[in-house]
């Protein structure tokens, strides 16, 4: 990769207005730039009603008439059978929060572990999973809202799992349904659905499915405009362990098109997508031993810029966490592998680390991640309960 590529520049806010209006170049990367600082308050979360533990907190969103955040109980008492339940809270100003009653009725989604939420037409919908069964494979439940309360989806087991499961991953959110996002045997698959009631498996689709040289995994998806977007990467035989990064697009969620982006020499995973101003698109992933971004305007992917660095020991899996548009540009989530951070671009091609209350340590039940909407709010957990911040001001 072009060594004037590889550059970390800090965007001072007034330049950051101007690109979110109307894009712009990126400054030149030699300046001395200003540092973006955000102003961060603590919200309290309350504990939900029902057996007393840990609240852990996974994702958010704004959606409807206020914001969400969701995650699990981890019980006081566990018992042979059960040790989570899932949890939800709910905000009309993400000042004030309330605990959301969970209505969930099916064996793997009362102790569900709420991952992944997404809004659709001022609706939500959410993904949870708790490891068990004889393999000890994650259970995917996915839940809806219902009156007041949340509550899960009955589904046939082949509907996640099966012969030809591999994993299910995060939801995302468009005007015209929900798309989540995830991979079979045959290569990456998609659950697509317009009523969370519902979702239809996209499985062995031709325009995903792998060509028997190419052995690809999608990692996450989002609404482009008028298309859906899900980004991953592939390797063809015998480059196992150099993987190119890739798109896939798709109108309706139900056919798909494989989607180029460029490649560098550096082992490459696209990871997050969201969309940047002016019907442009932002994908993050990893790139050697950094974070890569790539944007896509009228002339398709551009070559990615570098930023950040992977930690040289791990306490678990370098990855990004969270991508989100908000009012001051795009905020990521990284794991480093040691730890997580926080970075901003107004314009995808310039980043900035930016300080949060809470770094936690990589691990299984830490996490930390940043909410998509009309205001700041990020949530974090440390493996000492449920942790959610609002962005109060922001300075430079």
């Amino acid at each position: 990769m072009d060594s004037t590529r590889r550059r970390k520049g800090r965007l001072p806010l007034a330049l950051l207005a101007a690109c979110l209006a109307s894009g712009c170049d990126a400054p030149d990367p030699d300046r001395d730039p200003e540092s973006m600082t955000i102003t961060w308050a603590e919200r309290t979360l309350p504990a939900p009603a029902g057996a007393p533990g840990r609240t852990v907190v996974r994702d958010a969103v704004q959606c409807g008439e206020g914001w969400w955040v969701v995650g699990a109980v981890f019980l006081d008492r566990p018992t042979e059978t059960r040790d989570t339940r899932p949890a939800a809270w709910f905000s009309p100003d993400r000042e004030t929060w309330t605990s959301v009653a969970v209505d969930a009725r099916t064996y793997w989604g009362r102790r569900a572990i709420l991952n992944s939420i997404a809004c659709s037409r001022d609706q939500i919908a959410a993904v949870g999973a708790r490891s068990g069964g004889a393999h000890g494979n994650p259970r995917v439940t996915t839940f809806r809202l219902d009156g007041e309360a949340l509550v899960d989806v009955s589904a046939v087991f082949t509907q996640y799992g099966g012969i030809s499961a591999t994993n299910v991953g995060p939801i995302a959110g468009g005007p015209t349904g929900w798309l989540i996002t995830g991979n079979r045997t045959s290569g990456p698959g998609v659950w697509f659905t317009d009523d969370p009631r519902e979702f239809t498996r996209v499985e062995a689709e031709p325009g995903l499915t792998d060509d028997g040289d190419l052995e690809s995994l999608a990692q996450g998806a989002g609404w482009a405009g008028e298309e859906w977007v899900v980004v991953g990467a592939g390797a063809r035989t015998g480059r196992h362990l150099d993987p190119d990064p890739l798109a896939w697009t798709s109108p309706d969620g139900l056919s798909w098109t494989p989607e180029e982006m460029p490649a560098g020499k550096d082992v490459e995973d696209v990871h997050r997508v969201t969309r940047l101003p002016g019907d442009r698109l932002l994908a993050v992933g990893r790139s050697g031993d950094q974070y890569a971004a790539w944007t896509r305007d009228a002339d398709g992917w551009q070559e990615p810029v570098t930023f950040g660095a992977i930690a040289e020991e791990w306490h678990g899996a370098p990855y990004v966490a969270s991508l989100a548009t908000t009012p001051v540009g795009v905020l990521a989530t990284l794991s480093t592998g040691d730890h997580y951070e926080l970075w901003h671009t107004g314009d995808g091609r310039d980043w900035q680390r930016v300080d949060v209350p809470l770094q936690p340590q990589t691990a299984g039940d830490h996490t930390l991640m940043v909410a998509a909407g009309e205001d700041l709010l990020v949530v974090a957990d440390a493996g000492d309960g449920g942790h959610v911040w609002v962005g109060e001001g922001v300075s430079s």
